[in-house]
């Protein structure tokens, strides 16, 4: 039998601590060493003839890397921009794309934080109208398609304009879980509705087809599943959209627009946003060189879902509770959810329990997850990935048990 590329031994391949359980990786990634002599490679070049690399040969280069994450994600180069990460991304979008007063966005309350301060911006400043969606897991795809057309025949049925955008999750951050959003993108674009997909967990961890879905926006960290350099985001635009959407710094090159199917200046706008480093953007082919080296993508993704399943379970079971699932199994990719056994009359405030988990986690054991309210209840996100074993599971499961026993008793 072949042994497994996989698990606690691959830790010597990254920069992590040697006495760290690292159950967070969906929070701020990784790399591996590597990549680290391509990102200093680049670096260097940078130095070496600086008005050479920055006026004329960094861009063929990053075209490259767009090349290869067009190959990736199923789309074309000229489709990709370059974002520092998603929270950027979503504001690149959100806040040039052209809503007038009274305009509707579709939302759902497990979005990204930043992402719905975000939208509380564009609401504030451009007058436009949030409906937000409740989700109180587990809920099944079914369930959530369901109250997608029950909110949307509610706001048909309204006075005012009508929903002008939606924001879509991929996998959502807290809890960490696969959302239906190829159904739900197909609803509302069927509805006239611009959709706007928050991929932010995407890449590296789900298969992405995006000429197939077909989203009107898109981003995607790279850095947190993919093993490149942070920060290190893509943001994913139509041809047809181009037209509406200019980069969170305007430089140069920028041009107004009247129509979304005006190309003529996207890419150059998008190119830079001025003197930053850019070397983390060059390292796409090492990052995916390694990941091959370990089987590829389908091996890398199926890997940490059967580990997230299984550490799940484990974790559960060490804390006596449940892991946050739907009855068809479809809401853990390579994150996990499970149940906190946390009084629910307890001396601290919300804010203050997260805060004291979380510093009891990195301070006292050596490792992290997430912990978040939904539904009534306390839950952790745990996150599997290819350096990690059924045993760091149970490390952090009885790190889990432990801090929740003396949250309990505070």
């Amino acid at each position: 039998m072949t042994p497994s590329p996989f698990g606690s031994s691959l830790r010597k391949d990254f920069f992590l601590e040697e006495d760290y359980t690292p159950l967070n990786h969906g929070s701020y990634g990784t790399y591996p060493r590597s990549v680290r002599p391509v990102l200093r490679h680049y670096q260097e070049l940078a130095e070496q003839f600086p008005d050479r690399w920055s006026r004329f040969d960094m861009y063929p280069e990053l075209r490259k890397n767009r090349e290869l994450l067009g190959n990736l994600f199923h789309c074309d180069a000229d489709e990709l921009v370059f974002s520092p990460n998603a929270s950027a991304a979503a504001n690149t979008i959100l806040r040039s794309f052209p809503f007038e007063q009274g305009d509707k966005v579709l939302y759902f309350a497990t979005a990204y934080a930043n992402v719905n301060s975000t939208l509380e911006f564009i609401r504030d400043h451009h007058k436009v109208e949030l409906v937000k969606i409740e989700l109180d897991y587990p809920l099944s795809d079914a369930a959530i398609v369901d109250l997608v057309h029950e909110t949307l025949a509610a706001e048909k049925s309204k006075p005012g304009r009508p929903i002008r955008a939606s924001v879509i999750d991929v996998l959502s951050s807290l809890p960490g879980v696969l959302f239906p959003y190829e159904a739900v993108n197909r609803i509302c674009q069927d509805n006239g509705i611009i959709t706007i997909i928050d991929g932010a967990h995407a890449a590296g961890q789900v298969p992405l087809d995006l000429h197939k879905t077909d989203p009107d926006f898109f981003f995607t960290n790279c850095h947190k599943w993919l093993f490149v350099p942070r920060g290190f985001a893509i943001i994913y635009v139509p041809r047809r959209n181009q037209g509406y959407i200019h980069p969170h710094t305007v430089n140069v090159a920028y041009r107004p627009h009247t129509e979304g199917t005006d190309t003529s200046s996207f890419e150059k706008e998008f190119a830079s946003p001025g003197t930053i480093d850019h070397a983390q953007y060059f390292c796409v082919a090492e990052a995916l060189k390694y990941r091959e080296s370990l089987g590829g993508e389908e091996a890398i993704m199926q890997h940490n879902h059967d580990l997230a399943v299984r550490g799940g379970a484990l974790v559960a079971d060490i804390l006596g509770t449940t892991v946050m699932e739907n009855e068809d199994r479809t809401l853990t990719a390579a994150m996990v959810n499970v149940e906190l056994p946390l009084k629910k009359d307890l001396a601290l405030a919300p804010g203050d329990i997260a805060t004291t988990f979380i510093k009891k986690l990195i301070y006292e054991h050596k490792t992290m997850a997430s912990p978040f309210y939904n539904n009534g209840k306390w839950w952790v996100r745990l996150c599997a990935q290819v350096y990690v074993d059924l045993d760091d599971f149970k490390t952090g499961g009885e790190a889990i048990l432990k801090t929740c026993q003396e949250i309990n008793s505070l």
